[in-house]
């Protein structure tokens, strides 16, 4: 499915897709809803879960706090897919632009992953106070996933 890099006029100019992943066998992806443009989350393919995107349809990810393979919705339901997948120009880059059954991309329960913003010019000593975007989550968590711990690394 993924040609050898050969050439840089062939990576950037050909019609091959020729992926780089990193050191760690990894590529980021950014995921944005088809339809508004909003920015749903940010994640990582490896090379199986980038055949897998491409074979069904639907958004596939590496998990790296899991160390596994993630189909994005198998537990939830929340479903990406896929409408749209591009690759950048040098090829280590992938944006999908999906549409999200269920309305949801966060496993916290919110729409996106970007709920928070952060206020600009406010670099003191004290820790950064973040600003809820979202202040409704679309999917109680505990609902969804039970008592399950957060599968995030701290």
């Amino acid at each position: 499915m993924f040609a050898k890099r050969i050439s840089v006029e062939q990576v950037e100019e050909g019609d091959e897709l020729a992926p780089k992943f990193d050191k760690d066998g990894l590529i980021p992806v950014v995921t944005t809803d088809h339809a508004s443009g909003e920015l749903l989350m940010h994640g990582f393919m490896n090379e199986e879960a980038l055949r897998r995107t491409v074979k069904t349809g639907e958004a596939h990810y590496w998990s790296r706090s899991r160390a596994a393979l993630w189909h994005k919705g198998a537990t939830s339901g929340l479903v990406q897919k896929v409408v749209e997948m591009r690759i950048d120009d040098d090829q280590d880059a992938v944006w999908l632009r999906v549409d999200v059954q269920g309305g949801a991309s966060c496993h916290v329960g919110y729409r996106s992953c970007f709920y928070r913003s952060l206020p600009l010019g406010e670099a003191g000593e004290a820790p950064v106070k973040l600003h809820y975007e979202e202040t409704e989550k679309v999917f109680d968590p505990k609902e969804v996933y039970g008592d399950a711990p957060n599968p995030t690394k701290l």
